[in-house]
């Protein structure tokens, strides 16, 4: 005859197991309390290194004629990330340069710090050589930084909705578009140059035909890795090296003209535009109405354009499109179709 348990001998059997689960839930929840109060130390560790680096950096940049000023400065995010925020925002650098946000944030994941995201509000400003300024406004700008151990490896900076506003001494230009885009990275196999790749839609010219254009182009500038260094750079001087500029694909279309070049250019002492930069043209005869926005009221150089391209250009093929090839020059600031004189790019200093 098999022996049946007695209640009492079953409660036994099932204590331990009560108290072994219990004792899992103590160290689990010991557990959960621990991570949390190594983040939050961590978190604190990390706020207070990101506060060193902003004084460093804000004292540097003093002591260099420089200066950095963020209004209302907050830096917070806890738990997972790190956030500044400046309302306003603005820079200053050595040699006069200086640029003007109205609210600006940057964050930082707490378990990535090397990547980090920048947004500023608009409106803002940035004076970049004398006399000359870009004003713009737009419904988002987002950049994106990769940073090594010594330097950004790689910069992504998107806008949407852009209305920007060039004024140089001489002339001026504005455009809005739906997306503006800037890529910049170290050259493969060239540490010093940098790669540029910048991207436009939906261009148009305020005030003048609704012809949208888009342009995309991507090039190459010696020496340009210093601009990743995060210590300051003159691009002007950059651009005054001989053949600084390696435009390995410009594209520019619209509707049915469509024009694609490849070249180099540079600024010379002065300032002024030099190179070549032959053009494939699509749609030649079309040209004039989709760039006479982009010029004086009543200039005749979209006509002269027009005329010198199919006067000049070699048969040739866009896109499998027919097309033309001509070349497109500058020389100490004067663009020229084969020989004939398009106009003086007004100079950068």
């Amino acid at each position: 005859m098999t022996d049946t348990p007695t209640s009492a001998e079953t409660a036994s059997s099932k204590t331990p197991k009560r108290k072994g689960s219990r004792r899992g839930y103590i160290w689990l929840i010991a557990l959960v309390v621990l991570a949390v109060a190594l983040w939050s130390a961590y978190w604190t560790v990390a706020r207070g290194m990101a506060m060193d680096v902003l004084r460093n950096v804000t004292e540097a940049a003093r002591v260099e004629g420089g200066e950095i000023a963020c209004g209302g400065q907050r830096l917070g995010g806890f738990p997972f990330h790190l956030q500044l925020d400046c309302a306003p925002l603005s820079l200053r650098s050595p040699r006069g340069e200086s640029a003007g946000f109205d609210a600006f944030r940057a964050v930082a994941l707490a378990y990535n710090p090397w990547h980090v995201i920048l947004e500023a509000e608009s409106p803002a400003t940035v004076d970049f050589a004398p006399a000359s300024r870009l004003a713009g406004t737009w419904e988002t700008a987002r950049a994106s930084f990769r940073v090594g151990t010594s330097s950004i490896e790689r910069a992504d900076i998107e806008l949407t909705s852009p209305d920007l506003a060039l004024a140089v001494p001489g002339a001026g230009a504005a455009l809005t578009a739906k997306t503006a885009s800037l890529h910049l990275r170290r050259t493969p196999q060239r540490d010093a140059d940098a790669d540029i790749a910048v991207s436009l839609t939906g261009v148009t010219a305020p005030g003048a035909a609704p012809l949208a254009l888009d342009a995309r182009a991507g090039l190459t500038l010696k020496g340009g890795a210093v601009l990743l260094s995060g210590r300051g750079a003159d691009l002007i001087a950059l651009l005054k090296n001989e053949e600084a500029v390696e435009v390995s694909e410009a594209r520019v279309s619209s509707g049915e003209v469509a024009l694609a070049a490849t070249g180099t250019l540079w600024l010379d002492p002065a300032g002024f535009l030099n190179g070549a930069l032959p053009l494939t043209i699509a749609g030649a005869d079309k040209l004039p109405p989709l760039l006479a926005p982009y010029f004086p009221e009543g200039s005749n150089v979209p006509a002269t354009l027009a005329g010198a391209v199919m006067g000049f250009g070699k048969p040739a093929t866009l896109d499998g499109a027919p097309a033309v090839t001509v070349p497109l020059s500058f020389d100490a600031g004067v663009a020229r179709v084969g020989i004939i004189p398009l106009g003086k790019v007004p100079p950068l200093r």
